[in-house]
């Protein structure tokens, strides 16, 4: 394991550059050329789902990281990588009821819930239960909300409907940064404290407040209250009786996994302390992308994208 996870998947990527994407790099990212930066950013798509995937963004009116209406060409971003691993399986049900069958056994059935697909990408709740954006306003799938990486919904054995939702992470790793402090982090805790607070709310909180502020726990705290308000709005979401929670993240990311931020989590790793600030901690899971789609790896009908997943990114 690589303890500079992030150098050592740029430097992997440049290497794969030429003969994987056959493009010269270059491309823009924040205003300067980049090496990583493909010139040709439709390229960082695998290309058996490229036009789909972009079509899909389009249709739904979805904003590219960080910001576009195409997809990025830098070759280190997570929302790229989810697309490659999972757009795949958005009209595949087998592939997708496998899938969730692997994150719980009793899953029976995998819902058609995202325009007719199996997999919904950047999903936002249809209400704005976390008040992140003014009164009348439609919230923007994939910027200034609180999105989900990559949504599903199954029937299990016992005929209730569950959501699950997957967050995405690649080369992502963080610092102690207290993003409550401020004029902005009174903004964000007049939109979230009351919520984690609440009687009912999932989070049992057990720490100073301040601590749901630092990344990635900020982020997961935000996806957690969107699953609970979700499902406590289930006639006008999707109609589902309970959540569970997966956080992908590649094994060899060490900072991401094992680093806590939060001065006052238990310092175990990421799963263990948001864990121990869950009412249901079973509901929570880290999982790496190779463990997530183990039941399609020797699958012959998925041997073209688990190739190319090997040697791009695992």
């Amino acid at each position: 394991m690589d303890l500079n996870y992030k150098e050592s998947e740029r430097r992997k990527a440049l290497q794969l550059r030429d003969a994987l994407f056959k493009d010269p790099g270059r491309g823009i990212y924040r205003n300067k050329k980049r090496e990583f930066v493909l010139a040709d950013s439709e390229k960082n798509l695998w290309p058996p789902i490229r036009q789909e995937a972009i079509r899909y963004f389009k249709t739904n009116g979805i904003v590219w990281w960080p910001g576009g209406d195409m997809p990025t060409g830098h070759l280190l971003s997570s929302q790229i990588c989810c697309i490659n691993h999972l757009f795949y399986l958005r009209k595949n049900k087998q592939a997708a009821l496998r899938l969730l069958q692997n994150l719980n056994s009793h899953f029976v059935e995998v819902c058609a819930d995202f325009e007719d697909g199996y997999l919904g990408f950047e999903v936002v709740s249809n209400g704005s239960y976390l008040n992140e954006i003014g009164s009348g306003k439609n919230q923007t799938r994939g910027a200034n909300c609180t999105s989900v990486d990559a949504m599903m919904t199954g029937i299990l054995e016992n005929g209730k409907k569950i959501q699950v939702l997957i967050e995405w992470k690649y080369t992502e790793a963080y610092t102690s940064k207290d993003l409550s402090a401020g004029s902005s982090g009174l903004t964000r805790k007049s939109r979230y404290d009351h919520l984690i607070t609440d009687s009912s709310s999932p989070i049992n909180l057990t720490i100073d407040i301040s601590n749901l502020y630092h990344e990635p726990f900020y982020q997961l705290m935000r996806q957690t209250l969107l699953a609970w308000q979700m499902v406590e709005n289930k006639d006008a979401e999707l109609n589902t009786d309970d959540w569970m929670h997966v956080d992908v993240i590649p094994e060899n990311n060490i900072n991401l996994r094992y680093n806590v931020p939060a001065p006052d989590l238990k310092q175990y790793d990421l799963e263990t302390s948001w864990k121990s600030q869950l009412v249901e901690p079973e509901k929570y899971r880290v999982i790496s992308p190779q463990q997530l789609l183990q039941p399609l790896i020797f699958d012959k009908k998925h041997r073209g994208l688990i190739k190319y997943l090997f040697t791009r990114y695992w």
